[in-house]
């Protein structure tokens, strides 16, 4: 009886999503590529039909970039009629290149679908400077950031910086200052009045000679301006390029181990310092380099046993937690970067609570 019953249900729900609603997109995404920076709201449509057996209402449309709006037909859709999803947005809000999904919410037999819009930004002959958001000294810059993403220790990158000079007169841009690894040079050196100019950056990791995300400083001077105000971050994450290790050398390469990667000092009273001891051990076949410990905050050191760990022993890396200034609850994080090719970073946790004094 249980089993006819069961039958009996599957089949009756079988019937029930055969008999309902089917949204069939004509497309699922929309690329805008080249799409011409500008200031004023446009839309795109995607067309949506109901090929099922029964109505479909489409609840909601959810946009997962925060500066893009939705409105579709509220009314169900019937069977064999279509309707639309428009998205408005303001093309000099989004990023240089975007990708963004639609969530689509409805009482269709596909619930829930997604939906991309994907594309790129660029220059608007008729507004020029929409795209130049930074503005340094009358000198407009697309970003005053410059991140070079992840490179590898042995290499040299480059990356280009666009500006564009909407002072009066024509002004003749160079560099007051450097790191001895970064390379900059400014074409043309004299930019005219609403002509655009581009700073090439060429990042040596062999001559930074460190690892893990770095933060610098590029400080430009425009004609005889001697100020330290005009300023460009120059960051970089600097790591070990295990890509051209053999089979072997992967196979007999160290092997982090940590026995416990977070711990709780519990309470301490503002002023007093925590220490806390992780066990770290190399169970790989060659010897295990600590590179670099990095901390999330000033108020947290690191102190290391070795940095040269031989197979199968072990070294204590000591985070000593300053609470002078702290108060209420703390978590500090440390990074440990070795040479081991699975987990060449690995992140410590410290946490606690920091009672002010009565």
């Amino acid at each position: 009886m249980k089993l006819i019953l069961i039958l009996l249900f599957s089949l009756f729900t079988g019937n029930l999503v055969a008999q309902s609603g089917v949204l069939t997109f004509k497309k699922k995404e929309i690329q805008l590529a080249g799409l011409k920076a500008d200031d004023t709201p446009t839309t795109v449509t995607f067309q949506v039909k109901n090929t099922g057996k029964q109505p479909v209402l489409i609840s909601k449309v959810i946009p997962m970039f925060p500066r893009m709006n939705a409105d579709w037909d509220k009314s169900p859709v019937l069977p064999g009629k279509s309707a639309e999803i428009r998205i408005s947005f303001t093309p000099q809000d989004l990023p240089e290149q975007f990708n963004y999904i639609v969530n689509v919410n409805s009482n269709a037999q596909n619930p829930r679908e997604q939906l991309r819009i994907s594309g790129n930004i660029t220059d608007n002959p008729e507004k020029p400077t929409l795209l130049y958001k930074t503005d340094l000294s009358g000198v407009k810059f697309k970003t005053n950031n410059i991140s070079f993403g992840k490179i590898f220790i042995q290499q040299v990158a480059k990356d280009t910086v666009y500006f564009y000079n909407t002072r009066e007169k024509a002004v003749t841009v160079s560099t007051r200052y450097t790191p001895s690894h970064i390379k900059a040079e400014v074409y043309p050196q004299t930019v005219q009045p609403g002509e655009r100019g581009m700073l090439v950056l060429t990042y040596d990791a062999v001559a930074k000679n460190d690892y893990g995300y770095i933060f610098d400083s590029v400080i430009l001077k425009f004609d005889d301006d001697n100020s330290y105000n005009n300023r460009l971050t120059v960051t970089a994450n600097i790591a070990e390029d295990f890509s051209k290790l053999s089979k072997k050398e992967l196979e007999n390469a160290p092997v982090v181990h940590f026995e416990k990667t977070a711990i709780e000092f519990g309470d301490l009273i503002q002023g007093e310092k925590a220490n806390c001891d992780f066990t770290l051990e190399n169970k790989g076949n060659t010897a295990l380099i600590i590179r670099k410990t990095k901390a999330s905050c000033g108020c947290t050191a690191v102190t290391l046993g070795e940095t040269t760990v031989a197979p199968g022993q072990k070294t204590v890396i000591r985070t000593t937690f300053n609470s002078a200034g702290k108060s209420g609850r703390q978590y500090k994080s440390i990074t440990v970067i070795t040479n081991d090719p699975k987990t060449p970073e690995t992140h410590l946790t410290i946490s606690g609570n920091v009672k002010n004094k009565s």
